[in-house]
């Protein structure tokens, strides 16, 4: 029997080891590692911090997934063994015969000086519940949120939290008592695409009175206070960040990355330079064609990267040769607050610029959304 071992119980880690269970069946060990015992429905983040969703309703434990045949361990991986097929772990070394690595980003707060002390981290899953409660007891001020540094995942995520937060403040009474500005890196809201999608957010940003600041380069916080480049200095009552993006050390110790510290893998097989060892998801360095940017990271092309790596090693594990290809593809749905929501395709492949769109705000997206939400748990869970 071949084994297969998948590090990371993310989105490309959940999808990857339901794929590959009932594909293989008996004929393949698929086992999943992770630390964290829960997995967390990260879309539905911006709506546990306006109090639209509960923990237990985007939360569902990992070792649930052993009642379809698939190993679960929780523990910390120190080290991989590539050439030897192993991965060292506080529980012992694992073997393996393929290797799927799904560990994703981890959040640096203490990269920004001042950050660690005085931001709420905006994609942190317990920080979102502070969020929640801050909100709550906060009848007038200025809001802040701002991005640390690039690359970030789910970059319109930052967007649908700041409508959100209009939503909330709108539906208390509050909204002309509070400021709420957005601070970004990027040139322009979702920067990889035409123009005018940019221009579009822009003016829905400006319709509901959003500040939006760009280019901005985070240099600290200090309380109450968020300071760029050149001295510049934001206000601030509330500070929700969204902390620098890095790959696991256990990663950066290894010949796996570049010199971003992401994993190089092939763009289209998505195997690294082992055979049979495949990277997906956030940690991953694949860039757009022509341009060399880095491609958007988001669960749901972690998702279509699982669903190419299982089964490329399905096809090894038959000692057939490998042939499906990532194509680059994917759609988000980016809540604009008071139930509707704006869809968007992806095609970041395409050349010599990435294919993207981004449709006017609808009930019909809103719902689609809410959808996925429940499809996700019944599906993978």
């Amino acid at each position: 029997m071949k084994t297969t071992l998948i590090l990371g119980g993310g989105i490309g880690g959940i999808v990857a080891a339901n794929s590959l269970i009932k594909a293989a069946g008996p004929s393949m060990k698929v086992t999943l590692v992770d630390r964290e015992e829960n997995h967390h429905f990260a879309s539905s983040f911006p709506l546990l911090m306006i109090g639209e969703r509960k923990p237990p309703q985007m939360t569902r434990e990992i070792k649930s997934l052993a009642k379809k045949g698939i190993e679960v361990l929780h523990t910390e991986i120190n080290k991989l063994n590539l050439s030897e097929h192993s991965v060292t772990t506080d529980q012992g070394e694992l073997d393996y015969d393929y290797l799927i690595i799904a560990l994703g980003v981890e959040y640096h707060p203490e990269a920004v000086p001042g950050f660690s002390d005085i931001v709420l981290n905006a994609y942190d899953f317990n920080d979102i519940i502070k969020i929640n409660q801050r909100l709550n007891n906060c009848p007038e001020g200025r809001i802040v949120l701002f991005i640390s540094s690039l690359p970030y995942k789910c970059p319109p995520a930052p967007y649908e939290m700041i409508f959100l937060l209009d939503q909330f403040f709108r539906q208390q009474g509050l909204r002309h008592k509070i400021k709420l500005t957005l601070v970004t890196p990027d040139f322009s809201p979702e920067p990889l695409a035409p123009p005018k999608v940019g221009q579009s957010v822009r003016k829905m940003l400006a319709e509901k009175d959003i500040e939006l600041i760009t280019e901005a380069k985070v240099i600290a916080v200090e309380k109450n206070t968020l300071i760029l480049d050149h001295g510049t200095k934001i206000p601030a009552d509330l500070l929700l960040g969204i902390a620098p993006h890095w790959t696991p050390e256990v990663l950066r110790n290894s010949d796996l990355v570049d010199s971003s510290g992401y994993v190089e893998v092939d763009q289209h097989t998505l195997e690294t330079g082992y055979p049979g060892v495949y990277a997906i998801g956030d940690a991953t360095a694949i860039r757009l064609p022509v341009i060399g940017a880095f491609a958007p990271k988001a669960g749901v092309f972690a998702h279509a990267q699982a669903v190419i790596a299982t089964k490329n090693i399905l096809l090894l594990s038959q000692g057939l040769k490998p042939k499906y290809r990532y194509n680059g593809k994917g759609f988000c749905v980016m809540n604009t607050g008071f139930g509707r929501s704006r869809y968007s395709t992806v095609h970041y492949y395409k050349e010599p610029q990435p294919h993207i769109t981004l449709l006017k705000p609808t009930r019909l997206a809103y719902l689609a959304k809410a959808a996925f939400e429940k499809y996700w748990f019944k599906r993978w869970f």
